[in-house]
């Protein structure tokens, strides 16, 4: 990167979005432990080891969902001199755990509903309270996961997802034991135990989902290959965006982190290469507000081939370059790569009879019918060659020869690039219009 910049930074407002994924966290807490309470003392009460079981599953839960808001609330701290980067992946770390929780309430689950089925031991007898838990844990488990998919979603919290996942899986296991008991009333006590082993089997499966989600942005691994494309296209059409290489983004946490590789002319410099790259972040950040942070790293444009204009005294390539820019009598175009130079049409220099601004009139034709890549020329206005380098446009300094030894040196890559302009432009130096000339008081009191 030579003399570009770095890297340039921006980052958006995570405080607020942190704290409403830890309230949401904090109340199915609350709400998850008042069902714990519920099912363990009706199910002891009343002897049903299924709903006993069933609240040791949503103890399982309330310990997941306070491994969420634990996470949320680590990440929202800010950065330390320890922990440089924040503590983002304090929540993938959370939902980690969450999905192991998942996983080991599944398996137990699983087993217990197989070893019942090959003893052949049916539930016991069930009361009305049974029923009543059950159908409230089911109502409240759907209420509270619905809020967690909500707000997960419009967070992008992973572990409160993996959550809401689980307080679905948490409405299966209440109907369970509602429909089981409600079978046991119909004289088929097995039915409790077959379902169960169902339920559990999809609680295994979300467990494995979310844990290899977390496991990946730990990992730092590409999970959304379309969102990478998308931002690459947005990035791409910045003006002085020549090529973007790389589009890499990672998940921390409910955010994610984007590092971009773009390429711009070589002859860009360090205050003109800083504003690209803002320019980059905050076309990106308007268009995918997912992406809480992008870094930009600016890289030398080497195209395979270049769109050159030359002023030329003559048509083609063996005329001279001509010594003015704005007056020359036309305009040599080309194509020059690595394999040659493959000579365009010459155009007449309709603009050499202006008066003045003729080099800027000569520009802003090059830059709208042209598509220019490059100028070679022995001079030019500081208007004319500020307005090229605007637009991201190379100027080269040429000596006195003909258009193709100057096109030759710059195919080899030997010719200069024109840092600064030749003279001033001619504007400052055009004689005023005497009809259009004011006077001043003083010249006016003389006469």
């Amino acid at each position: 990167m030579d003399a570009l910049p770095k890297g340039v930074n921006a980052g958006g407002e995570s405080p607020s979005r942190l704290a409403e994924g830890r309230r949401v966290a904090a109340a199915a807490t609350v709400a998850t432990v008042a069902l714990v309470v519920a099912k363990g003392t009706v199910g002891t009460l009343r002897g049903s080891p299924a709903l006993t079981a069933d609240a040791v599953h949503s103890a399982a839960d309330a310990l997941a969902i306070f491994a969420s808001w634990l996470g949320l609330r680590l990440a929202d701290r800010p950065p330390t001199k320890r922990f440089p980067f924040g503590l983002y992946r304090a929540e993938t770390l959370a939902s980690l755990v969450v999905s192991a929780i998942i996983l080991v309430a599944g398996v137990e689950m699983f087993v217990e509903s197989g070893l019942g089925l090959v003893r052949a031991e049916g539930p016991a007898a069930r009361s009305v309270e049974v029923l009543a838990v059950a159908l409230l844990s089911a109502v409240l488990s759907l209420g509270i996961s619905v809020w967690e998919k909500r707000v997960g979603e419009r967070l992008g919290s992973q572990s409160l997802l993996a959550n809401a996942d689980e307080s679905r899986a948490d409405i299966l296991t209440s109907l369970a034991v509602f429909v089981g008991t409600a079978a046991t009333y119909a004289g088929m006590a097995r039915v409790e135990l077959v379902v169960a082993a169902g339920i559990s089997l999809l609680i295994i499966w979300l467990g494995l989902k979310n844990g290899r989600l977390a496991l990946y942005a730990l990992l730092d691994a590409s999970l959304d290959p379309a969102l990478e494309a998308q931002t690459k296209m947005v990035a791409a059409a910045v003006p002085g965006v020549k090529r973007v290489e790389q589009i890499r983004l990672r998940r921390a946490g409910p955010f994610l982190f984007g590092i971009a590789h773009i390429e711009v002319h070589k002859t860009t410099d360090v205050a003109r290469g800083h504003e690209l790259a803002h320019r980059v972040i905050s076309e990106v950040r308007a268009d995918l507000p997912q992406i809480e942070m992008l870094t930009v790293h600016l890289e030398p444009f080497q195209p395979a081939e270049r769109s050159v204009m030359v002023p030329a005294e003559g048509p083609g390539l063996d005329a001279q370059v001509s010594p003015h820019f704005a007056r020359a009598q036309c305009f040599q175009f080309a194509t020059v790569s690595a394999d040659g130079i493959q000579p365009g049409e010459c155009v007449d220099n309709v603009f050499k009879g202006r008066k003045a601004r003729a080099g800027l009139a000569v520009v802003k034709d090059a830059l709208e019918e042209r598509a220019v890549d490059a100028v070679v020329t022995r001079e030019i206005g500081e208007i004319a060659f500020h307005t090229l380098r605007d637009g991201y446009v190379e100027v080269h300094a040429s000596p006195a020869c003909t258009v193709r030894e100057a096109l030759d040196q710059l195919a080899q890559r030997t010719l200069p690039a024109m840092g600064e302009p030749t003279h001033p432009s001619e504007a400052a130096a055009a004689p005023i219009d005497p009809s259009n000339r004011t006077e001043t008081p003083r010249e006016s009191q003389s006469k």
